[in-house]
Formats: structure tokens, sequence, C-alpha cells
């Protein structure tokens, strides 16, 4: 087994887009600095690096349209208002994902409900039938752990019965689905950019669509209701959309700075990763028995998750594989978002707007049956070959203690 020249095995850096951080990230954000221009839309020598990553965003996705705003969850909460979603009306959510998705439906003024998801650990299509309603409005499937989403079955669901499809992608930046970007299947996408993402800036977003109007839509919320993007000195200018009034979630030249260089990093670094996820599943088929279900297998963004008989086993295996160094975890503690107990409650800062949800069990069976191994951009072939070893070595004496 490979060391670090100590006597503790050799460790990875698991963080994404932040471990390929260098001179060139350095380098421009202190041409933004020096230009003294930090805000996107004016300053003494404005150089427009949140445009250009927001025009080659949208082309590296594949949409017509993108729109940088603050955070992940502010993507979230756009995407829904560009979407034109009412209030009071439903958005369907899978169980097991982040609070940042029922909050950004809450802030959008509408109501989460929570279906299952299946051993994709993404929204199961077939439990969309038994969510809808006559209040139902659109569908919100999560890529979740870099693992795209079955978005097909989804997309099908969502036009037979007239409903609008945004897709978080916050956790999957530059995945793609049957030949097609996480955050072009849908209506709209809604990306982040936060610490731990694919790319990072440390925090930000980014918004996708095709349909002018929702572009047009989010483009106002973002920024006041237009007050740059769509105006000139106090005249409102003309847009697809009729005016509104909206908030502050604007991207600033920093943030597009960075982004613009960890793009062009995005590609090569998940090609990296996929490829060392598909070489452990490959070394540990023999081993591992229930495996993660990737819908399409250039849907995965390059971690590994296995599935253990119970939650203890899962618990047991973490414990080994934290003994042994190895970043892994068990999805949000097993547990549906709902156990937040302002989400089970339906408690907003404005008042109790919805009853507490049915639990998804089959869901929490799932999750809590699971242990995800971050990869790291970083990771050499010795580390890949160490890890390998490693899980394979805790798997089994897990599995044997289980008996």
């Amino acid at each position: 087994m490979p060391t670090d020249g100590g006597d503790r095995p050799l460790r990875y850096e698991p963080l994404r887009g932040l471990a390929l951080w260098g001179t060139e990230e350095e380098a421009a954000v202190s041409a933004v600095v020096r230009a003294r221009s930090p805000f996107r839309y004016y300053g003494p020598d404005l150089l427009g690096r949140a445009q250009a990553f927001e025009e080659a965003f949208a082309e590296r996705i594949g949409t017509p349209y993108a729109v940088g705003v603050s955070s992940g969850t502010a993507a979230l909460a756009c995407g829904l208002v560009g979407l034109g979603l009412p209030a009071g009306a439903e958005v369907i959510v899978p169980a097991v994902t982040f609070v940042g998705c029922p909050n950004a439906v809450s802030w959008a003024r509408g109501v989460p409900v929570f279906a299952e998801v299946d051993d994709t650990l993404t929204l199961d299509p077939a439990s969309l039938e038994e969510r809808l309603t006559d209040r139902t409005y659109a569908i919100m499937p999560v890529h979740l752990a870099n693992v795209a989403a079955d978005m097909e079955p989804i997309m099908d669901f969502a036009r037979r019965h007239g409903l609008r499809v945004l897709e978080d992608a916050a956790q999957a930046a530059g995945v793609r689905y049957r030949g097609r970007s996480a955050g072009a299947w849908g209506d709209a996408g809604a990306f982040s950019f936060q610490l731990e993402k694919n790319i990072t800036a440390g925090e930000g977003g980014a918004v996708t669509t095709a349909d002018p109007v929702v572009h047009d839509r989010v483009l106002r919320y973002q920024d006041q209701g237009g007050q740059f993007s769509t105006s000139s000195g106090q005249v409102r200018g003309e847009g697809a959309s009729e005016p509104f009034l909206g908030v502050n979630l604007r991207m600033t030249e920093l943030e597009g700075a960075l982004l613009g260089v960890q793009l062009t990093r995005l590609d090569t670094m998940l090609d990296r990763l996929r490829s060392i996820a598909r070489h452990v599943r490959a070394e540990l088929s023999g081993t591992v028995e229930h495996w993660r279900r990737i819908p399409d297998d250039e849907g995965s963004g390059g971690d590994v998750t296995l599935f253990l008989p119970s939650r203890t086993d899962a618990r047991r295996l973490l414990r080994l594989l934290a003994d042994a160094g190895v970043p892994a975890a068990t999805l949000y503690q097993g547990q549906g978002v709902y156990s937040n107990a302002a989400v089970r409650d339906g408690r907003t800062a404005w008042g109790v707007e919805w009853s507490r949800p049915a639990r998804c069990q089959r869901s929490e069976q799932f999750a809590g049956r699971s242990v995800t191994v971050t990869l790291g951009a970083t990771m050499t072939d010795a580390d890949v070959d160490w890890l390998v070893a490693t899980l394979r070595k805790s798997y089994e004496e897990c599995r044997a203690g289980g008996r």
C-alpha cells in the first residue's frame, strides 16, 4: 500500500475544483482587482468577466442562455420564478436532497411535495403519479452527488401532464445524460459553485434555459427587477416578459473571473474522475454486492456509491473507511430532507405554509444503507490502487462482521 512517506496511508484531497486552483485563478482575480471593477455592470475599467463566464457556461451546457447568480439556492429560486411558479403551487422534490431545494421552493412562495428516490438515489419516475395533484406545477429532479437523474421518463411524465421542470444540477456541473448536459433537459437548470462543487468560486450559481421568457424573468428577478440588465438609467427597457419586482442576487466580477478559469478545467477533470470511478467499480465487481445504479454511464461525474444490507452495516463500513483515511459518508445521514424541523412542519419566515409531509420510507432505506466515496481531482494511479485495496479490505471486514 502506498504511503505519504510517514506511517499513515496516503490521503488524497477530495475537493474538486478547489483542488485545481492555481496561478491562472490568481491571475484572473488579480486582473479584476487591478481594474478596480468588481461589480459586474460598471466600474472604472470593467472587464466583463461575469458576462464572459455566462456565455461560456451556456455554450458548455448547450443552452442559449445562462444567468450567473449568487448561489445554487438562489439559482433554484430564480429558476422557479423564471418558470412563473404561482404562489401556493406545488413542486415535486425528491425526498433525499439538500435543504436548499425546499428552501428555494418556499422562497418562490411554492409548496414542496416529497417523492421517493430509487437505487439511483435520484427521483424515482414511478413515484411521480402518486404525488400529482391539481396544484402540481413543477418537478425538481436533483442530479445528486454527481449522478444524473433519469431525465427521459421524468420529462415524458412532465410533458404528458403539462408540468414545468427545473433541474437541480448543483452537484453535477458538466455531467451528461444521453448525450445532453444536466441542466439542458428541463425548462431550466440550476447550478452551484460553492466550495465543494466541480467548479467553484467559493459561492455562486447559474440558471440555464433555452426559453427566452424564462431567461428574461430570471434576469429581471436577480437584478432588482431589471435595474441594470433591462433598463438604462431610470427607464425600463423592453424584455420578453412584463416587469415585476425582484431582489439582488447578482454574480460579481471576482466570481466570474474565477469560474471562467475553472470552466476550462471541467471536462478534463470529469473525464479523469469518471475513469477512476469505472476502474474502482470494475476492480471491486466481485466484492461489492450492490452498487448505486447509474441511469446512463456517461451520467456519472466520478463518485462511487455502494449499498450495504443495513444501516448498521453502512455505519460499520464508514468507521472502517474513516480509520483508513478514505473520505466517505452516508448521504444526508440517511435521512429525508423533511427531517429538518422547519421543512417537516412547513415553517417559513412568513408562517406555516404546508402540513407535515408523509415520510418516504423507501428513500430513507436506500439513503441509510448507502456509502459514498468521494474521488479527488488530483488522484494519482497510486492513490487509486490504494483506494481499491482499502475499499476491498474494509468492505470484506465489514461484511464478515455482519454475518
